[in-house]
C-alpha cells in the first residue's frame, strides 16, 4: 500500500503529491508564507 497526500489550497488548488518529504515541505512553504490549506492523506488499498 502506498500513501497519496492531499492538500488543497485557495491560491493553488488541489495537489496530490506521492513523497511524504515532499509533502511535508510544501505544507511547511504554504504556513511559513501565511496562506491557509487543508490536507489529508490515503492509501490505495487492494480490491478483496
Amino acid at each position: 500500500m502506498k500513501a497519496r497526500f492531499l492538500i488543497t489550497s485557495d491560491e493553488f488548488g488541489t495537489v496530490l503529491l506521492r513523497r511524504r518529504r515532499i509533502a511535508k515541505a510544501l505544507r511547511w512553504w504554504l504556513r511559513q508564507n501565511g496562506f491557509t490549506y487543508k490536507h489529508n492523506f490515503f492509501t490505495n488499498r487492494p480490491s478483496l
